[in-house]
């Protein structure tokens, strides 16, 4: 009997790092006939995967100043971006900042007011939806799918426009989609996709509901999955993945605590640079105690000029000391932006998984150590007065990360004396809120036992088995 066949998208670093660091493809072609769609420069980073029989074929679509117009405005016609926090940030970011050209900021203005009468009059919603299909559909993106003959597209980016070219390509073609959505902010932060699925592979509970509020999908096509890549966490938690002398080897005592501070690009938090110092600070004093310590660890935009201030990395290399150090990620953008190398992914795992408390403003880190059980404070305030739209404060009002906060599975800092407290308060009790973070992680990534690869494959063959 002839197998079927499926094509895996790999759009972006996480999307990577979710399908190679798992074993995921291999374990997909245990059953199905498995091909990857991914971008030119990503080939030579992906040659491991022809070693195991798994064929990439390459798609590049090139993404002109028009073309990220149109996606600027189709945000504003397919939803009233001022009840999304996360969109409605960015609009105020291109309409008021003052860096961006007086055209450029007009411009926006005019895409907000142009969206309102749109969505005033569904005739001519239902125009500009059907003008969509046209302008996602590309030839090119239709002759590759029909070249590789497949009978299932997984995606996991559905708003990225490569994605969205192949995905549109498909549904013209009648092949069967199948959405893994990559992170808990993209169906509520990102905009409404362009090209809806036939199926969906969940984190949990809480993206189910998204689902059915955003695009009324049916249960009968929601798998819950979980998170695939925190199934390295889960190994490294049950000791199956293992760096022996991990902190000696960044200069720290083995036998000591630390507390743990995950960074952001200077973009979402303006202050945090001042907030690590203040922690760093506040280590050399003995204020948490003569024994505790401090890693803090960049975010990769950290180390990107046109991504973060580069002011900041002095600053940083500047609180290496005895007790404080400094671990900057091993990022691999060969392939992709974002992509993680597999050996620092089981590094930062690690050094989640050995704290004594996690700090955040609220990137996914946050949950990923909430996953681990571990004590989280989000450090989302300012040490100084910012516009809304670029004071860290505004992280508070993302639709995802409310849905978190009501869960009550981490402390909310608003200034360096809360932060102080709340760091005291776990170390005095390293339980408080340990049910709630098992109930987070419940909704948010439906069950913490490192199986998530598992599910997707066998909610994926239930997929296939009925087409």
């Amino acid at each position: 009997m002839k197998r079927k066949r499926l094509a895996y998208i790999i759009s972006h670093g996480h999307t990577a790092r979710g399908a190679l660091q798992t074993g995921l493809l291999e374990k997909l072609s245990a059953d199905f006939e498995v091909v990857v769609i991914a971008n030119s420069s990503a080939l030579d980073a992906l040659n491991e995967l022809h070693e195991k029989g798994i064929i990439v074929y390459a798609f590049d679509q090139v993404i002109d100043r028009l073309d990220q117009q149109k996606s600027i405005l189709r945000s504003h016609i397919h939803q009233n971006i001022r009840n999304n926090p996360a969109l409605w940030e960015k609009h105020l970011q291109r309409t008021r900042n003052k860096k961006n050209s007086l055209k450029r900021r007009l411009l926006n203005h005019t895409y907000y007011y142009i969206g309102h009468v749109f969505r005033i009059f569904p005739a001519a919603q239902a125009w500009f939806e059907k003008s969509e299909q046209k302008r996602y559909f590309k030839a090119d993106a239709a002759n590759l799918l029909k070249k590789i003959s497949i009978d299932s597209i997984i995606s996991t980016r559905p708003v990225d426009e490569m994605e969205s070219y192949l995905l549109e390509a498909a549904r013209q073609l009648n092949i069967h989609r199948i959405f893994y959505i990559l992170s808990w902010d993209n169906i509520s932060s990102k905009g409404i996709f362009p090209v809806l699925g036939n199926s969906y592979l969940t984190w949990g509970p809480i993206m189910n509901k998204e689902l059915k509020e955003y695009y009324d999908i049916q249960d009968s096509a929601i798998y819950n999955t979980g998170v695939t890549h925190f199934d390295v966490h889960a190994q490294v938690r049950d000791g199956i993945l293992h760096l022996p002398d991990l902190l000696q080897s960044i200069g720290l005592n083995d036998h000591k605590p630390y507390l743990f501070f995950t960074m952001s690009a200077s973009y979402f938090a303006p202050n945090e640079i001042d907030i690590v110092e203040h922690i760093a600070a506040k280590i050399e004093s003995d204020f948490f105690g003569d024994s505790m310590q401090l890693i803090i660890r960049p975010h990769m935009a950290n180390l990107m000029a046109d991504r973060s201030d580069q002011s900041w990395l002095k600053r940083l290399k500047n609180l290496n000391s005895a007790r404080v150090k400094v671990d900057f990620p091993d990022s691999d953008n060969s392939l992709l932006t974002w992509y993680m190398a597999k050996d620092d992914m089981i590094r930062l795992s690690s050094l989640l998984n050995g704290a004594s408390v996690c700090l955040n403003s609220g990137s996914t880190v946050a949950i990923e150590a909430i996953y681990l059980d571990k004590p989280v404070i989000i450090t989302a305030f300012d040490t100084e007065q910012w516009p809304y739209w670029s004071s860290a404060r505004r992280l508070l009002d993302y639709v995802h990360l409310q849905k978190l906060f009501n869960l009550k599975a981490c402390t909310l800092a608003d200034s360096l004396d809360t932060m102080d407290a709340s760091i005291q308060a776990y170390l005095n009790d390293i339980n408080l809120h340990s049910k709630e973070r098992q109930n987070a992680i419940e909704q948010e990534c439906y069950k913490n036992d490192g199986k998530a690869t598992e599910r997707f494959v066998e909610n994926v063959s239930q997929i296939m088995q009925g087409l």
